[in-house]
């Protein structure tokens, strides 16, 4: 008898490791207890990431390096370049240009936030901007360039190359209608990943993709012809947002096959917690610290937007690098499901192999089915019909032998049913040997094998 079964079946615990002690104690919990303290993790991922992304990342926005440029030649213009950049604080990277058409196309692409030509008395300065880019980056630079054409002795007139429309004034609808496809696709995915781990291949991808087919549409039609925040282009941003729930899935479904249920948790760091402060969707990257200033080119988000703004406003670096962006994704989750189907199985058999005992989760789920067959048991019994004798004599149902065999069968019946209370009780009382949970539980771990290893 090994040390584990000679501890969960009442015997001194000596050769029991602390995790395995601790398994132990723990076992002896409610079932729901169990199962609600194994995931506890969760909130406490959701608050510590939340903070250290969310608040940490929003809480005080800081534009560094916004890129300008000033249109102008000679001396002149490199002049108002280096003072604007040297009194900016490290807001502004300003550059000098020759002309307006040689920079137009960059302000469209978001290579630069603005283009200032200088003014004069008899002439307004002028501001070249794309709202649709990034509206908050539009109105910094003006904020920041309206005091420089005052102290020319001219007004500022801006020239605004993707204006937002009334239904859009801000711009963050396409940030969301993103989110929306992007929460989407990690919820199918994770769902698929910690219930269909038995599933073939071809069912869970069909699974993804139909999901996604159908979220993708209910999103572009809310977000559109129901909500009316964006109007238009409604066959390509359901393409779109199809392609976002698919590619997310596909990244969620391969993960879950290394990290079990914890899938969530990374799920929610990579396309959450990391995603939205990096995208440039809530604020632009120059707003935000490291690291999520860095991540800006490589978040899932940013190829989203990316395509979005391109389709909608006609802004930004166009749909080639947004489209790579997901393509790369959606690959990394392809790859994940081939390599990970595999490493699942092996894992399994090399698990049972070695006589491993089952997760802890498995355990609880197993206990907590006990315990409902103990009740289930018990409430049958209290419902079955009682035979009411006196003083010993025969009933009307049979002669005495009959009675004898009754009589055996009650006591027996009392016995059983004493024993299958106590256990009940014993089951209520929160009284759970390891043996019994872990029997219990491989009686389960076949149709629970999504729930991980831990």
């Amino acid at each position: 008898m090994t040390a584990e079964t000679s501890a969960s079946s009442g015997a001194p615990s000596t050769g029991l490791g602390p995790w395995m002690r601790y398994r132990r104690q723990y076992s002896r919990l409610s079932p729901p207890v169990q199962m609600i303290g194994l995931q506890l993790w969760l909130p406490l991922v959701f608050v510590v990431a939340f903070c250290l992304c969310y608040i940490n990342a929003f809480h005080q926005p800081s534009p560094k390096d916004i890129k300008v440029a000033v249109v102008g030649t000679g001396p002149a213009a490199a002049t108002l370049a280096d003072r604007l950049e040297g009194t900016s604080n490290g807001m502004l990277s300003v550059s000098a240009v020759g002309s307006v058409d040689d920079v137009r196309g960059d302000v469209r692409d978001g290579d630069l936030a603005a283009a200032f030509t200088p003014g004069s008395a008899n002439q307004p300065a002028r501001l070249l901007v794309a709202s649709g880019a990034q509206f908050q980056l539009a109105e910094v630079v003006q904020q920041t360039f309206a005091p420089v054409a005052a102290a020319e002795g001219t007004t500022l007139a801006v020239d605004d190359l993707a204006a937002l429309p009334k239904h859009d004034s801000y711009g963050t609808s396409g940030f969301y209608i993103a989110l929306v496809w992007t929460i989407a696709g990690y919820m199918v995915g994770m769902f698929i990943g910690m219930m269909g781990q038995t599933l073939r291949h071809r069912v869970r991808l069909g699974l993804i993709v139909g999901a996604g087919f159908v979220f993708s549409l209910l999103g572009t039609l809310f977000a559109g012809p129901v909500v009316g925040a964006v109007h238009g282009h409604f066959l390509s941003l359901w393409l779109l947002g199809w392609l976002t729930t698919i590619s997310v899935g596909l990244v969620v479904n391969g993960l879950s096959y290394f990290i079990g249920r914890f899938v969530t948790g990374a799920a929610l760091i990579l396309f959450v917690f990391l995603n939205i402060p990096s995208s440039g969707g809530a604020f632009p990257a120059a707003f935000v610290p490291e690291p999520f200033k860095w991540l800006h080119p490589y978040v899932f988000g940013t190829g989203v937007l990316d395509v979005l703004r391109d389709v909608v406003y006609g802004v930004g670096p166009g749909t080639g690098r947004g489209a790579t962006i997901i393509g790369v994704y959606a690959a990394i989750g392809l790859v994940l499901t081939v390599v990970g189907k595999p490493f699942f199985d092996r894992r399994n058999r090399l698990r049972a192999e070695r006589g491993k005992p089952v997760s802890m989760m498995l355990a609880a789920q197993g206990a907590a089915m006990a315990a409902r067959q103990a009740e289930q048991a018990e409430a049958a019994a209290d419902t079955r019909p009682h035979h009411v004798t006196t003083s010993g004599a025969p009933t009307s149902e049979g002669p005495g032998r009959d009675d004898d065999s009754r009589g055996n069968g009650n006591g027996n019946g009392n016995g059983n049913s004493n024993g299958g209370g106590s256990r009940g009780e014993g089951l209520r009382d929160n009284e759970f040997a390891d043996e019994e949970a872990e029997s219990d539980a491989a009686a389960v771990s076949g149709a629970a094998a999504g729930s991980g290893s831990a």
